[in-house]
């Protein structure tokens, strides 16, 4: 057999119970301090969850095929988490005190790490700027290709823990960043595109309209379909990409662990860059990252009670992976 040996005693429940508690926390706080979100962009989201939901019963039930419902249920799971933790982190955005951005430079220049040296260096070399913007802004991709490739070749107890440690990773590093709040390098040093050839901010600064924004009460509504990553400390993109490329290693595929493997860690290496983010902020990504696959790979076996949900259709596709 191909794929894991032990893959049925793994769970999704877990992962489950995060996108739960995720949505509950933006509940509450919506509650307490209201921020309306659009409904309308919330559609998107609801049809792409059934769709999904729906095949994987159907493949877990029906016309049984538990790689593909696994499949399935990952990347829900994923699109639910994105969207409830992109909202959460502009939710808590609104109650962060004053910026970290002069502390974190300080940290960098600590480690004998210059932001602006490195990005020139990048920028001199148009193949390397090239390289660097392509595989930062390819992390979504690299998802998706995991959860199918550890989905499809079946193994799927990794692809359990790597969704798991993917929402750990993030669920942590939105309820440190109001803690840490910052605008980046580009923004901090005052830069703008005449600065460079070929380097500049992924979002073009988007990011950090929106959370100077939040942070002043001035956007009246949370659209899902033009939100950015507005968290700098502790990077998320460069924990996702660490717990991607532990995906991509341990896929059992030698040309996906080679040729992912290598984007994986191009992605982590232009996070400074083309994120504008601090090295101490990918270090932390780094770190929330080996933390969570640590946990996740212990967390995966647990089964999560859900008495409220008896009756629930997606228990039953867990009870056909656990037999």
């Amino acid at each position: 057999m191909n794929g894991d040996s032990d893959h049925r005693s793994s769970s999704d429940s877990v992962s489950w119970a995060v996108v739960a508690a995720l949505i509950a926390a933006v509940a509450i706080v919506e509650f307490q301090s209201p921020l309306p979100i659009a409904i309308g962009s919330l559609l998107n989201l609801i049809l792409a969850c059934t769709a999904l939901l729906g095949a994987a019963v159907f493949y877990a039930r029906v016309r049984v095929n538990e790689r593909f419902s696994a499949c399935c249920i990952g990347l829900s799971q994923a699109l639910l988490f994105s969207a409830a933790g992109s909202i959460l982190s502009y939710l808590l955005a609104r109650g962060g005190g004053g910026l970290w951005d002069e502390t974190l430079t300080r940290w960098d220049r600590t480690l004998g790490f210059d932001w602006l040296a490195y990005a020139f260096a990048v920028d001199s070399q148009a193949w390397a700027a090239l390289a660097f913007r392509l595989c930062y802004e390819s992390l979504i991709p690299q998802t998706v290709v995991v959860i199918l490739a550890l989905g499809f070749s079946g193994r799927l107890e990794k692809l359990r823990t790597f969704i798991l440690a993917a929402m750990l990773s993030g669920s942590i590093a939105v309820l440190l960043s109001p803690l840490f709040p910052a605008v980046g390098n580009f923004a901090f040093l005052d830069l703008n595109h005449s600065a460079f050839a070929h380097v500049w901010q992924s979002s073009d600064l988007a990011d950090v309209r929106d959370f100077l924004a939040v942070r002043r009460g001035g956007m009246a509504t949370l659209d899902l379909r033009n939100m950015q990553g507005i968290i700098v400390f502790p990077s998320y993109h460069g924990a996702l990409a660490t717990v991607t490329l532990w995906a991509f290693w341990k896929s059992g595929l030698r040309w996906l662990r080679c040729i992912g493997g290598a984007i994986a860690l191009t992605t982590i290496a232009a996070t400074p860059v083309f994120g504008g983010h601090y090295l101490v902020d990918v270090i932390a990504g780094i770190g929330l990252a080996v933390a969570s696959i640590a946990a996740a790979r212990r967390l995966v076996f647990l089964r999560v009670p859900l008495p409220a949900i008896r009756a629930w259709p997606f228990r039953r596709s867990h009870e056909v992976f656990a037999r």
